[in-house]
C-alpha cells in the first residue's frame, strides 16, 4: 500500500497545513460553483489547478468547522475539500431537515464524516441531539478522531467498530487508491490488498448499548455490506426504533437478498433515487 496516500498526522497543531492564498482562493471558488453541468466541469478544472499548490494534507474549514483533510487516497475527503456541494447534497439536506430537539442520526460507514459534520451544522442548534458516526477503518478513524477533537462541542460521537450480522472479529480489505472503498470480507472470502482485523457489532446490539430508543435519520454506505447490517435490524428491531428516513447506497447488484423489498414490508417508500443512493421514508 502507498504509505504517502494513507497517512495520519494527529499531533501537529491545526494550521500546520494551511494552504497558500492562491490555493485557498481557488478552493473558495470551487465551493461556490453551482451544481449543474457547467459548474461540475469548472470544478474539475479548478480542482486540478488548486492541487498543484497543496500538500497531501490541508487544514481548512468545512460547514464552518475546522478540519484536517487529505487530497489523496480518499475520494470522500477530496470531494469535501474542494466542492462538498457536489457530494450527496440532496441526501444530506433531507437528513438535516429532520433536525429538532432530541433528534438522532446514525451515520454508518461515516468515513471522514462528511454527512455527520454537515448534519451537525443544523443539529447543534437543537437540544439533546445525537449523531453516531460509525467508522471502523484504523486510518480513517484516527483522521475522524482528530477532526472531532477540533470540534468538541458538536453532538457527534465516534464509534470505531464495524457492523455485521454478528458480534466478533471481521476482516476489512482496503484498495490502494481509496480508503472509502474499504469493505468487510464475507466469511471465507479471500481478497488482495491490505487487510485489517476489526471488531464488529450488530446494529441492534450497538444501539441498545448506546441507549438509543429512537432514530430520525440513518445513512448507510458500506460497499455492498448493507444487507448484512440492515436485514437483521429491520427484521428484529422494535417499531419505535425504525428510522423515519434511511439513505442507502444503491448496491443492489451486490446484495444476495432484496433489501428494498424487505424495507417496503416495514412501511418504507422509495421517495427519491439519486445517482448513488436510495432515500427511503417511513409512513
Amino acid at each position: 500500500m502507498s504509505r504517502n496516500r494513507h497517512t495520519v498526522d494527529d499531533n501537529s497543531p491545526f494550521g500546520t497545513y494551511r494552504p497558500g492564498i492562491f490555493a485557498l482562493s481557488l478552493i473558495k471558488v470551487t465551493r461556490s460553483l453551482p451544481t449543474n453541468w457547467l459548474g461540475r466541469r469548472l470544478m474539475f478544472i479548478l480542482r486540478r489547478i488548486a492541487a498543484v499548490g497543496i500538500s497531501g494534507k490541508v487544514d481548512t474549514e468545512l460547514f464552518g468547522f475546522p478540519m484536517r483533510l487529505h487530497k489523496r487516497g480518499n475520494v470522500s475527503e477530496k470531494r469535501a475539500l474542494y466542492a462538498p456541494q457536489f457530494f450527496d447534497l440532496k441526501e444530506r439536506q433531507a437528513l438535516a431537515s429532520l433536525a429538532k430537539d432530541n433528534a438522532v442520526f446514525i451515520d454508518i460507514g461515516a468515513n471522514m464524516a462528511l454527512y455527520s459534520f454537515s448534519i451537525a451544522a443544523v443539529f447543534k442548534n437543537f437540544n439533546n441531539t445525537r449523531i453516531l458516526a460509525i467508522e471502523p477503518h484504523p486510518i480513517v478513524s484516527r483522521r475522524l478522531a482528530y477532526n472531532l477533537s477540533l470540534n468538541p462541542d458538536l453532538p457527534i460521537e465516534p464509534i470505531f467498530v464495524g457492523l455485521g450480522i454478528h458480534d466478533g472479529v471481521m476482516r476489512m480489505v482496503t484498495p490502494d487508491n481509496n480508503l472509502g472503498e474499504s469493505r468487510l470480507l464475507r466469511d471465507g472470502e479471500i481478497a488482495s490488498g491490505e487487510v485489517n482485523e476489526i471488531q464488529a457489532r450488530t446494529l441492534l446490539g450497538l444501539l441498545t448499548e448506546k441507549n438509543i430508543n429512537r432514530i430520525d435519520g440513518m445513512k448507510i454506505d458500506i460497499e455492498g455490506h448493507e444487507e448484512a447490517v440492515l436485514i437483521p435490524f429491520l427484521e428484529q428491531a422494535p417499531e419505535n426504533l425504525l428510522p423515519r428516513l434511511i439513505v442507502i447506497e444503491n448496491n443492489y447488484n451486490k446484495w444476495e437478498r432484496d433489501l428494498l423489498a424487505l424495507a417496503e414490508t416495514k412501511g418504507y417508500v422509495s421517495q427519491t433515487i439519486t445517482r448513488m443512493n436510495v432515500i427511503l421514508e417511513k409512513f
